[in-house]
């Protein structure tokens, strides 16, 4: 395992695509950490995305013996940090990254064409080229990337004091949500097809909600305590005071009021926010309902 040489992180902020995560983001910017010089304007590391959207590795059945994502943590590691130089074969591993994204776009065994032609390859040089401002300045490293969670076993693993913030907004208004990317991506890993009727969507959507949480929350409650935390949003943006300060202990940190109360600012209720009241619920399940429950949110019906 790789040392952590800042006294703070890395935190890594993940979550399903919609969730809430760049708020998150936003706040643990704002309070003095890098989150990398190649960012999309939702604080995507872009960087983490080309490396590590590959859910052909899972589909392999060789996920949990596969020399590739430990040495795609090492490259991204590397990337982040600058603490080692980059040899030839990251070098390779890069480009045949992103030689599979310019070919299948970034749904590999999905739907979708972003990602593809010379996006990929961009990505490549800035990793090779560019130079990172120097750590020291900064309470410590971390990164946004909503795919985070499909990898915590092996980051928990590899990176020493690894700290995870797990983003989860309310299940119901998630499934009724136009963003079900990662369902495309990532549902077959987790024996959830995608589909392409709008009658099936919300269903296999909270199916994929479900899912995915409880395995990120199964896997978090093998980490170290302190290092993994649950957040909810709807709580988040309902309680800023509370959640706020929560998640600033949360990051090892010391905060002077003025600068708390700035960062109680931030997140704010989207107004999707309790969509699912004027959808029809009869379509899932009493045992999906109570799931949503068991995760932390109340259900109106």
């Amino acid at each position: 395992m790789h040392s952590n040489k800042n006294k703070y992180g890395p935190i890594a902020i993940g979550g399903l695509g919609g969730s809430g995560t760049r708020v998150v983001a936003e706040i643990v910017k704002a309070v003095g950490f890098y989150l990398g010089n190649d960012l999309n304007p939702a604080l995507d590391n872009l960087s983490f995305s080309l490396l590590f959207k590959r859910p052909k590795w899972f589909l392999k059945n060789n996920y949990k013996s596969n020399p590739e994502i430990s040495k795609g943590i090492k490259i991204f590691e590397t990337v982040m940090t600058r603490w080692a130089r980059l040899k030839f074969e990251d070098y390779s591993f890069m480009m045949k990254a992103a030689m599979q994204w310019s070919i299948f776009g970034n749904h590999f065994g999905g739907i979708g064409n972003s990602g593809r032609g010379i996006w990929p390859f961009k990505r490549v040089m800035r990793m090779m080229c560019s130079k990172n401002p120097d750590l020291s300045q900064f309470q410590g490293w971390a990164w946004k990337e909503p795919n985070t969670h499909i990898y915590l076993d092996y980051l928990s693993e590899y990176i020493e004091n690894f700290k995870y913030i797990h983003v989860m907004r309310h299940g119901l208004d998630m499934a009724f949500s136009r963003n079900q990317v990662q369902l495309y991506n990532w549902g077959q890993v987790f024996g959830i097809d995608g589909t392409n009727s709008a009658a099936q969507l919300p269903k296999k959507a909270l199916d994929f909600w479900i899912t995915a949480n409880e395995r990120a929350v199964a896997i978090g409650k093998k980490f170290p305590q302190g290092n993994f935390w649950a957040i909810n949003f709807d709580e988040l943006c309902h309680n800023p005071g509370d959640e706020v300060k929560r998640l600033i202990d949360f990051l090892e940190i010391k905060i002077e009021e003025p600068k708390l109360k700035t960062l109680e600012q931030m997140p704010q209720k989207p107004k999707s926010s309790g969509r699912y009241r004027n959808e029809d619920l009869s379509i899932f399940s009493q045992e999906e309902i109570q799931a949503v429950r068991k995760l932390g949110f109340h259900v109106d019906e």
